[in-house]
């Protein structure tokens, strides 16, 4: 990996923990019981600018390094979507 590809890989390791902040803060600050909510309009309408600079940088780093952008997590137990079949238990046709 190359000095360019490392700095790329860095900044989408920034961007994803930016994101996780912002929205951990808006999860943490969300109005319970019919109370306002502790921020003001003006800094809602600044995470969601910050979340949406965030997001569209994220999507320009997935596409400078190759990365999908309908990646998804899964599960350990999850059964897999394909399986390896090996090619010495395939059989010879004769012809």
């Amino acid at each position: 990996m190359d000095q360019n590809e490392k700095a790329l890989v860095d900044e989408q390791h920034l961007m994803r923990m930016m994101r996780k902040t912002l929205t951990s803060i808006v999860r943490d600050t969300a109005p319970r019981n019919g109370y306002p909510s502790p921020l003001s309009e003006a800094t809602i309408m600044n995470i969601k600018d910050c979340l949406m600079v965030i997001s569209s940088r994220e999507t320009e780093l997935a596409q400078l390094t190759g990365r999908s952008l309908d990646e998804k997590p899964h599960f350990a137990d999850e059964p897999p979507s394909s399986h390896v079949v090996k090619i010495s238990s395939i059989k010879k046709k004769p012809h």
